[in-house]
């Protein structure tokens, strides 16, 4: 899971850029729950704590704001100015940086956006003449009214200053992270022109021809996984039911601690028990990593609800390594088959039976020059 960067930029000078900054950020809280920003005016630099969990009537004026929503804070004062930066080589605004990717303003009020050669996106939009927008991800440039130009071009930076919008460098983008695809972007996301929600369904397509047991009903794992088991179903001729009622919404595959995860998947995975009592059910889920999601699942589904049988598939194969490039992941001793075979990783998951796809899968189906590294650990 990487951050979700966004940089905004009046041409019609200073205005209240809080709600933007807001509701830019508030669409990629599926990157995390910490978002911060700056933003430019009056002459100077102001941090402004953004709280994705309530709206605030907060008067911040500027022409140009950067701002970012992860895990934890990733944006900081740099040299000049101030930059949100995810990835590994940022040293200064205004210059390539490795493979970080990053947006940033300068004491004069220019604002940058720099997309490495690989692993991460950025696209950029505008709000007809009065705004140009930066942004992980396309929704988020949607979702604040503007329209989605293009993606930047691997190695590209932009300057955007009153007089207009400068390019330089860049080229055809190397490999993308596939977690990108499998999990973490929004589902309304393209991605150098891939639409992620395409690119799932046919992964699910590809997946339901690794399931061979007879299920009566399909239900998926909130959120990422609600949409793999519509696909998954429609394949194997099963219903689609909805199988779970979230209370909030958390990435539980983004939280390390034990006891964290598992309040997590609580919250967000109530068993409606009418859809799956007396039945045999798959359950669908992005991916697998420690087992812990699965596991409590497979036991609310049999215990709680009463299901007749409960098998398991995930979209990516499980994974094994954690990313060397600045996703947040557990660590690798958490990773359950790095321990356990095939079979006893069912036993342990308490399923049935357990399918995956394999990494030749997931590139067939997503299409593009992939990163698979924490998939397979080479």
């Amino acid at each position: 899971m990487s951050a979700g960067l966004l940089a905004l930029y009046s041409f019609g000078g200073e205005v209240n850029l809080y709600p933007l900054v807001y509701y830019g950020l508030k669409a990629m809280s599926n990157r995390g729950d910490y978002a911060v920003a700056y933003i430019y005016g009056g002459g100077g630099l102001r941090r402004v704590e953004v709280d994705l969990s309530r709206e605030e009537a907060v008067e911040a004026r500027g022409v140009a704001a950067v701002g970012c929503v992860y895990t934890e804070d990733c944006c900081r004062e740099a040299g000049d100015g101030a930059a949100c930066v995810f990835g590994r080589g940022f040293k200064k605004l205004g210059e390539a940086a490795g493979d970080a990717a990053y947006v940033g303003v300068d004491r004069s009020g220019a604002l940058y956006a720099y997309r490495p050669p690989r692993f991460w996106h950025l696209a950029v939009g505008a709000h007809g003449f009065d705004f140009a927008i930066v942004a992980t991800e396309t929704a988020a440039i949607e979702v604040l009214g503007g329209e989605v130009r293009r993606s930047l071009r691997g190695g590209e930076l932009l300057k955007i200053t009153r007089l207009g919008v400068e390019a330089r460098g860049g080229g055809p983008a190397r490999e993308l992270c596939a977690m990108e695809f499998i999990y973490a972007s929004r589902l309304d996301s393209e991605i150098d022109g891939v639409e992620v929600a395409a690119a799932r369904a046919r992964l699910a397509e590809l997946l339901a021809k690794r399931v061979k047991a007879s299920v009566d009903v399909v239900v998926g794992v909130p959120d990422t996984g609600l949409y793999y088991a519509a696909w998954v179903a429609k394949a194997i001729g099963a219903w689609h039911v909805p199988g779970f009622v979230a209370t909030t919404r958390k990435r539980s595959a983004l939280l390390d601690e034990v006891k964290e995860r598992i309040s997590a998947i609580q919250l967000k995975a109530n068993v409606v028990r009418h859809s799956v009592r007396g039945k045999g059910v798959l359950v669908i889920d992005d991916s697998l990593i420690s087992g812990l999601t699965l596991r409590q699942i497979a036991q609310l589904l049999r215990l709680r609800a009463g299901a007749r049988e409960v098998h398991a598939a995930t979209a990516a194969p499980p994974l094994r390594r954690q990313c060397p490039h600045g996703v947040k992941m557990p660590p690798e001793e958490h990773m359950i088959f790095n321990h356990l075979d095939h079979k006893t990783v069912e036993a342990a998951l308490e399923v049935d039976s357990l399918a995956y796809l394999e990494e030749e899968e997931v590139r067939k189906a997503i299409g593009t020059s992939l990163c698979t590294y924490c998939l397979l650990g080479r």
